[in-house]
């Protein structure tokens, strides 16, 4: 499965940069994400903070294709016993999906894929999901573009991992 999702996403990285010929088509982001865990989670890390880069596509007038890749560190809480705390906690997410756009620079949006689990025990590989991405995309002074996003990830896998959640703020300069 880690290797189907991965193939996936290179070839659809692939694509994307072989079909980019027209610039206004094909665009890259970068920026910081911010993430507060929550459920579960929330009972044993705070705050995450990392951050993304992410090649987009329109396929259609008002539809981008997206592929993202990231890295979000999650700090561990003091456990109920005063000497304890858990450990900070990695996530290394690839995922792919795409957004709409609803009116001028308003999206909704959502991601599937992959994520590599660090500082887990076990650690591994969990299905990652980002089913709700509201976001808008505006431009400065200067021209440039700035993407802002509000979204609930989560990465389910097996062997004890459960269900992890958070949500998220990106805020990204486009390329």
């Amino acid at each position: 499965m880690k290797r189907l999702i991965l193939s996936v996403f290179v070839m659809i990285v692939g694509s994307l940069s072989i079909t980019a010929q027209d610039k206004n088509n094909f665009s890259f982001s970068i920026g910081p994400e911010l993430s507060f865990a929550t459920g579960s989670f929330s009972n044993t890390h705070t705050v995450g903070t990392g951050g993304t880069v992410q090649a987009e596509y329109y396929v259609m007038e008002k539809l981008k294709a997206t592929a993202t890749f990231g890295l979000l560190a999650y700090v561990g809480k003091s456990g109920p016993v005063s000497n304890t705390k858990n450990k900070g906690r990695t996530i290394i997410p690839i995922r792919v999906g795409a957004k709409y756009f609803l009116t001028g620079g308003i999206y909704g949006g959502a991601q599937i894929g992959v994520a590599f689990l660090g500082n887990y025990q076990p650690t591994g590989t969990a299905f990652a999901y980002s089913p709700l991405m509201l976001g808008y995309e505006f431009k400065t002074k200067s021209e440039k573009t700035i993407d802002a996003t509000i979204k609930y990830d989560a990465y389910t896998g097996s062997g004890g991992i459960g269900t992890v959640g958070a949500f998220g703020i990106r805020l990204a300069y486009v390329f």
